[in-house]
């Protein structure tokens, strides 16, 4: 059942990780529903030129306790969208994804929040396999843990993807040419879900229609996902042509990786590909097999990969990103 305060009207909700790909389409989505937004910001010159004027915009960072205390003072509802997808090394994941969860909930916590949204990751699942990965599944533990009387829902989205993103623009590059250079395997599967529909799981899990005390796992309905001949055919429709797929061979992006975390350990700079990140490239399995979120009724996905490829082609050529066919 979904929760006993779930509200439609405007709430007053405060948001983390409003610079980056979800959190910028979810905060736009939260204002339109009229929701009172206040929002951390660690750099106002990182905001996007559509981030909504009628949102509260607080200074501050996650290890910024009197920051935090000022974002959630007067919230109902606190959705934890910030988090790092690159680190110097294991510590400094754990300090951002882990500790800075724990900062938030603690403060929501001070405050009376009601509701407790946070957005993890399928690499929650595989704790084992990366920084990365252990980090996520440690937030999802301090949240379960550490709420209290508040409801608290996790939902754990797996590769997002849609307008704006930097992280995939190198994979779209890639199916947009007839041979496409990847990562991963023949035998990989992987669930897919376009920004879009994510952000209006999270409205919905911040509304509280969604059950709490639970964790979901959330994609575009495909049953048993993708693999990477699948992906580029859907690219094809869009294209005019079904892109060849040449997979790099596993040893390659392990030395790579392994390359990358001694530059960071060395420069102090984050390397987004570490022998932790070839791992989760070359993991068999990143298809959702959890509680599943549109099994609540209350969201279902709009957009398959064709569709959403289509939809984020078209941003990247009108943008600049990519040059119009």
């Amino acid at each position: 059942m979904p929760s006993q305060q779930a509200h439609p009207a405007p709430l007053r909700i405060a948001i983390t990780g409003v610079t980056g790909f979800v959190g910028s389409h979810l905060v736009r989505r939260l204002a339109a529903r009229d929701h009172k937004v206040a929002a951390l910001v660690r750099d106002r010159t990182r905001l996007s030129e559509k981030f909504p004027a009628s949102a509260v915009v607080v200074e501050g960072a996650l290890d910024d306790k009197p920051a935090l205390d000022r974002l959630v003072g007067e919230a109902e509802v606190v959705v934890h969208v910030a988090g790092a997808i690159k680190a110097v090394d294991a510590a400094q994941f754990m300090q951002v994804n882990a500790q800075g969860t724990r900062a938030v909930v603690e403060a929501a916590r001070r405050a009376g929040v009601t509701r407790f949204v946070h957005v993890s990751s399928l690499a929650a699942r595989e704790p084992a396999l990366s920084a990365y990965c252990a980090s996520k599944a440690e937030a999802e533990t301090i949240v379960a843990g550490m709420a209290g009387d508040m409801e608290w829902v996790c939902i754990r989205p797996p590769a997002v993807y849609g307008p704006g993103d930097r992280a995939t623009l190198p994979l779209v590059q890639q199916l947009s040419r007839r041979h496409a250079i990847l990562t991963g395997s023949r035998d990989q599967r992987i669930s897919l879900l376009h920004v879009d529909d994510l952000a209006r799981g999270l409205v919905a899990a911040a509304e509280g229609f969604v059950e709490a005390g639970r964790v979901y796992e959330a994609d575009d309905a495909t049953p048993e996902g993708y693999n990477w001949r699948d992906v580029a055919r859907a690219a094809g429709h869009t294209l005019g042509f079904t892109p060849q797929v040449h997979l790099l061979p596993r040893l390659v992006v392990q030395m790579a990786g392994i390359a990358g975390g001694m530059a960071a350990r060395i420069t102090g700079k984050a390397q987004i590909l570490t022998a932790g990140k070839a791992r989760e490239l070359y993991h068999r399995d990143w298809v959702i097999n959890g509680v599943r979120l549109d099994a609540t009724g209350h969201w279902k996905p709009r957009m398959k990969f064709d569709e959403g490829f289509a939809d984020t082609l078209r941003w990247y050529q009108a943008h600049g990103w990519l040059p119009d066919r």
